[in-house]
């Protein structure tokens, strides 16, 4: 369940948000995508996440930095085809001055563009457990065409785009 995200940090606001973007991608037989959330939301986060181990995230080491991403971004984005699971998997990440960029992505095997409509399930709960009012907007690309979403709580975080 979220945290009161004011217990491990000092600036408060209301609302937490992040965008995310999952391409299909036909030349790479993939799925790319993209998070971009605010620094300071992110930090705070991480050192939510950290709080047990007594280390602050700007303590770690950029290995260290990429494992927690990687961990952390596998277990609360998920991806799957009507009803077949698509194991997202943590790429990198760049940080800007005003944003922190999480890449990522997923197989979808020998499927041709076809084998790929469908009924797509996102399930993204990426700050959800530190930020109660978290909201995660999801932009989906296929085939030149996107659709746009959000998950959050009154949607349990979950979405659906039939393509």
């Amino acid at each position: 369940m979220a945290q009161d995200p004011t217990v491990h940090t000092k600036v408060r606001h209301e609302f937490y948000v992040t965008v995310t973007d999952f391409h299909i991608d036909i030349e790479k037989r993939k799925i790319t995508g993209l998070v971009k959330t605010f620094p300071d939301d992110w930090e705070r986060a991480m050192n939510a996440l950290l709080r047990e181990k007594v280390i602050r995230y700007v303590q770690l080491d950029s290995n260290q930095r990429a494992a927690l991403h990687a961990q952390y971004l596998e277990q609360h984005i998920q991806l799957d085809l009507n009803g077949e699971a698509m194991a997202v998997e943590y790429f990198g990440t760049s940080t800007g001055p005003d944003e922190v960029y999480l890449l990522f992505m997923a197989e979808y095997g020998d499927k041709e563009l076809e084998d790929l409509s469908g009924n797509w399930t996102i399930t993204h709960t990426l700050l959800a457990d530190i930020y109660p009012s978290q909201e995660n907007i999801v932009i989906f690309h296929y085939d030149g065409r996107k659709r746009t979403n959000s998950c959050r709580e009154s949607n349990e975080y979950r979405l659906n785009f039939d393509f």
